[in-house]
């Protein structure tokens, strides 16, 4: 049996790594899984792994995600790459790789291990997420490595969103670009219909924040970011709370914010009506963070950049009206006023606007919602797209010639 390695080099985790583990259920059917992931991993992350069954391995270090500040900070932070990178790929080069290597990496910041990688087995990666807008060299500099590793044909792309297949085919040989599959972020039907259907699981998730059955919940799930739209997330409560006296909001995330932060959170003047709610309150298991959506009557996501985000799709999926921003890949699930509603990243107004609309139109909340249920369950199951993936694995290992080793 082969194997698949499955590698990322950072300590957040959150929609990429549960896109993975959606494929690592079919794909361990038929080859050896091995995740390779930073020491110091979350507690959290390691049990999703663990009962997945499949082995784990470590490396030291892990990069900075977060952007540091001055020259001297960001050379310390391209030193910290470079080490983990290294570090990372003589983890796998150890485990021998002999089937796919699927890297969490981009070539644009990371061509030297993924042209390392290739030397020894089919490599893929999943885009989720256009690049930031920069300047024309570094764009230049960007497709110049999109080209390099284009001539290793046993480098594939995969696209977990068509927003983001239309803008990195434009970087890629026409070969490569021809080749990149859209494999869906998707959702476990079998995971989100008993949840769906125990009204006791919306009981509960209610009576942990002492929700009223006359009050309206609007939820939001994520990290709590300024790219997820926080500060427009509030304002728009601010503003909607004056209309409406029965809304509540409530923001889950897996980290909560520093002392800045909590104390711009005390601005709005929300008081109660807000909570920030960690992931760690409620719970170790996947249907404890499910079973919490379900405390809502609403569901906002007003991302500024976002893929094709597991939260929104799991919200539509357990039956709740969304509401998020018409950006990247987000239109391609909700589609306005059929499947949800789309406001424009940052307009905390417009937000507040539907927010309200919802609350005061049940018929209409119904209506989106059971349209955005039927949606994402037709359109991003994780079972189809686990297939589609692994038929791409085996697919290029069918054509695969003799692959150099490295000693």
């Amino acid at each position: 049996m082969r194997q698949a390695i499955y590698a990322w080099d950072y300590l957040e985790w959150g929609g990429a790594q549960i896109h993975l583990f959606a494929i690592i259920r079919e794909v361990e059917k038929h080859f050896r899984v091995s995740i390779v992931l930073p020491a110091g991993s979350d507690p959290k992350l390691l049990k999703f792994i663990d009962d997945l069954g499949v082995e784990r391995h470590f490396f030291d270090g892990a990069i900075d995600t977060k952007p540091q500040a001055g020259l001297i900070g960001s050379l310390r932070s391209r030193i910290k790459k470079l080490r983990t990178e290294y570090r990372m790929m003589r983890r796998i080069a150890e485990l021998r790789p002999d089937g796919v290597i699927h890297l969490d990496l981009l070539p644009h910041y990371s061509l030297l291990p993924l042209m390392w990688a290739c030397l020894y087995a089919e490599v893929f990666i999943t885009s989720h997420n256009r690049m930031p807008e920069v300047g024309w060299l570094r764009e230049a500099i960007w497709r110049v490595k999109a080209a390099v590793i284009s001539r290793f044909r046993n480098f594939h792309v995969l696209c977990s969103n068509e927003d983001a297949k239309k803008y990195f085919s434009r970087h890629y040989s026409k070969r490569t670009a021809d080749d990149i599959q859209v494999t869906y972020t998707s959702i476990n039907p079998d995971e989100i219909a008993p949840i769906a259907a125990d009204a006791a699981v919306r009981q509960k998730a209610r009576q942990f924040l002492s929700i009223q059955p006359e009050e309206t919940a609007v939820l939001c799930v994520g990290n709590f970011i300024d790219r997820k739209g926080r500060w427009v997330f509030l304002e728009a409560a601010r503003i909607a709370a004056n209309e409406n006296s029965s809304l509540k909001f409530v923001w889950l995330s897996p980290l909560g914010p520093d002392n800045a932060a909590a104390k711009r959170i005390d601005s709005f003047g929300l008081g109660d009506r807000f909570r920030l709610v960690l992931s760690d309150e409620i719970g170790k298991e996947r249907s404890d963070v499910l079973g919490f959506f379900m405390l809502a009557d609403i569901f906002v996501l007003p991302s500024y950049v976002e893929g094709l985000p597991i939260a929104l799709l799991e919200a539509m999926a357990l039956g709740l009206p969304a509401i998020s921003t018409d950006v990247n890949a987000i239109p391609e699930a909700v589609i306005h006023e059929k499947t949800g509603l789309l406001v424009q990243p940052g307009d905390a107004e417009t937000l507040a606007n539907e927010i309200l609309r919802l609350a005061d139109d049940k018929a209409m909340a119904e209506k989106l919602a059971a349209a955005g249920k039927l949606h994402v369950i037709e359109n991003f199951d994780e079972r189809d797209v686990a297939r589609k993936v692994l038929s791409a694995y085996t697919a290029a290992l069918g054509e695969t010639k003799a692959l150099p080793t490295v000693q």
